[in-house]
């Protein structure tokens, strides 16, 4: 199964390029209707026809934790492998957020290296990794998220 993080035309670039490559897979796309629309515009561009039981979208979460924890809700049980695509500055958080909400032992989640995936002027401060890596055990120990809680603080107090 190959995940998409859609905030950025260059990831999903990048996911089609895999899916032309592996189309047995499943593709999902994560992210609103804006960018689930870029993502059709994008299909049509290349002139892609996924299959309809290969193409998936999910609109919920507002944030990388709660798109992952959306999605573990929604994952077919027979998945067993997850290829992860975003870019190079959130691959890290992206990836250990995605490993504990959807593995925990049982799927294994992958992503390519940073240097393969679209590169970002600026790298993502260390403590937004510790923080969503908090958030997603709070999730699976309690099945709350904490989000609500960041609602009020400002994103450079996070």
């Amino acid at each position: 199964m190959i995940v998409v993080l859609a905030d950025d035309p260059r990831r999903t670039e990048l996911a089609l390029d895999l899916w032309q490559r592996q189309s047995f897979h499943s593709l999902w796309v994560l992210g609103g209707p804006l960018l689930q629309q870029a993502t059709w515009r994008q299909l049509e561009g290349r002139d892609l026809a996924i299959p309809p039981d290969r193409y998936q979208m999910l609109l919920e979460g507002s944030d990388t934790v709660g798109q992952f924890t959306a999605l573990r809700l929604v994952l077919p049980l027979t998945v067993c492998a997850v290829q992860l695509i975003t870019d190079s500055a959130h691959r890290d958080r992206a990836l250990a957020i995605a490993r504990f909400a959807l593995g925990g032992g049982f799927v294994w989640v992958e992503s390519p290296p940073a240097s393969r995936l679209p590169p970002v002027l600026h790298p993502e401060a260390r403590r937004r990794l510790w923080r969503d890596v908090l958030r997603v055990q709070l999730w699976r120990a309690s099945g709350w998220d904490g989000r609500s809680l960041a609602l009020w603080l400002r994103p450079g107090q996070i």
